[in-house]
């Protein structure tokens, strides 16, 4: 079995053509106005109308209200991506599956995640969203403690682990920990912005890794 990939912060037309032939499983979409790779709906129904169908799309947001979760489900994402608080009333009345995201620097961390019939993914991410740095899992000793705590926190829901992965270092941590999908954003880019090479070196160096 083959780790999944997503590709997230895409922002440019040259990146949905970037994605579309190198084909991850999944392209994110940030919507968060602090983040400098934040889109608008308009931008986001333009990019989504010209990613192949084959890839899944992902909205990612910060404690999103009822309103945007609305919006965001109207453009037709094939997930939306929750970090910060989750509205679970708000969540009530969507179809669209949701991945809850939790910032860690320790096991403890995992304990706001939440079950609701909606989330049928935890994304891992390190202390700092879009920092560029991962959660500490590159020491062989405490990644099987992580590993193992995820998996028990995430039940039978996916695992997908983000926070400081690029090319370099994706194998390895597939290898530790273990997860469902990888999340790369800053990992592949060159000046803040999405690196054709990179991307395609990332998606490789995934595929050579068999679990």
């Amino acid at each position: 079995m083959f780790t999944g990939i997503k590709v997230c912060g895409l922002r440019r037309i040259e990146d949905i053509e970037a994605v579309n032939g190198l084909r991850p499983d999944f392209a994110g979409f940030v919507f968060h106005e602090k983040s400098r790779r934040n889109i608008d709906c308009e931008t986001a129904e333009s990019l989504l109308s010209e990613l192949d169908d084959g890839i899944k799309s992902v909205a990612v947001c910060v404690s999103p209200d009822g309103e945007k979760l609305e919006r965001l489900e109207k453009l037709g994402f094939d997930i939306i991506q929750i970090h910060g608080k989750l509205p679970t009333g708000a969540m009530d009345g969507l179809k669209t599956p949701v991945w809850q995201a939790v910032n860690i620097s320790e096991i403890k961390d995992l304990g706001v995640l939440i079950r609701h019939p909606r989330i049928v993914g935890y994304v891992v991410d390190s202390a700092a969203w879009g920092s560029g740095v991962t959660f500490g899992w590159e020491d062989k000793a405490k990644a099987g403690e992580l590993s193992e705590a995820i998996r028990a926190a995430a039940g039978d829901k996916t695992f997908i682990l983000a926070g400081g992965l690029n090319p370099e270092n994706v194998a390895q941590g597939i290898e530790l920990m273990h997860p469902d999908v990888v999340d790369v954003s800053s990992g592949v880019e060159t000046g803040g912005y999405k690196d054709y090479n990179l991307i395609k070196d990332f998606i490789k160096n995934v595929r050579s890794v068999k679990q």
